[in-house]
């Protein structure tokens, strides 16, 4: 009896050898699999907050301080990422429909006594299809550090310019359609042929600071 139990004992220990590595192997499998999306949701914000959105108005030739004729701003963004970034353009900041699209508002500024209040500019605005997928010249890469801009004439009757009087509060707001963290060349076909909507493109918000301007 003794050896029929000592030989039991050898059988359960034999299976437990086998059994232990089996399951941290798993238990392994599965944190690794999880770490990808944990990062990407880490660099998701990461990439995004760093992508640095600003409206400048264009001054005549020659002044500092007077608006150009017809009247015109620049839309800029500033990738403070460490490394370069490719950008959807459609409906971004870069976009050359920003203002049609109304990505950019207008606010009328009160007087110098209540420079605090001002009323909403109501620009007219229109609804656009877009041939998919997008085109290779629809992605634009702003390296590590750099800047692209782009700017844009304020006129009829893309602007109602008889509402731009006096002190005009200017943002530019939106939702990036797709931002990857490479160049433009690099983006796999793959993931521009569903618009930014693939796991490897990065969405999010973007808003300027409002910046008073003279008209």
């Amino acid at each position: 009896m003794g050896i029929v139990q000592l030989n039991q004992i050898r059988a359960i220990l034999s299976l437990a050898a086998f059994t232990v590595p089996i399951l941290l192997f798993r238990s392994a499998g599965n944190l690794s699999n999880s770490d990808p999306v944990v990062v990407k949701m880490a660099d998701a914000s990461d990439v995004i907050s760093k992508l640095k959105v600003s409206v400048r108005q264009v001054s005549s030739s020659g002044s500092s301080s007077e608006s150009s004729s017809p009247p015109k701003l620049a839309v800029a963004v500033t990738n403070t990422h460490s490394s370069p970034v490719a950008i959807l353009s459609w409906n971004s900041p870069l976009d050359p429909l920003a203002l049609q699209l109304g990505l950019v508002s207008f606010a009328q500024v009160g007087s110098d006594s209540d420079s605090d209040s001002y009323s909403p500019i109501q620009i007219p605005t229109i609804q656009i299809r877009r041939k998919m997928p997008p085109e290779t010249d629809a992605l634009v890469t702003i390296g590590a550090g750099q800047t692209r801009e782009q700017v844009l004439v304020l006129k009829d009757p893309i602007v109602p310019l008889e509402k731009l009087r006096g002190k005009v509060r200017v943002a530019c707001a939106g939702e990036w359609m797709g931002v990857w963290l490479s160049e433009a060349d690099a983006v796999p076909k793959a993931s521009l042929e569903k618009a930014g909507a693939s796991d490897d493109a990065f969405r999010g918000p973007f808003q300027s600071e409002a910046v008073d301007m003279e008209f």
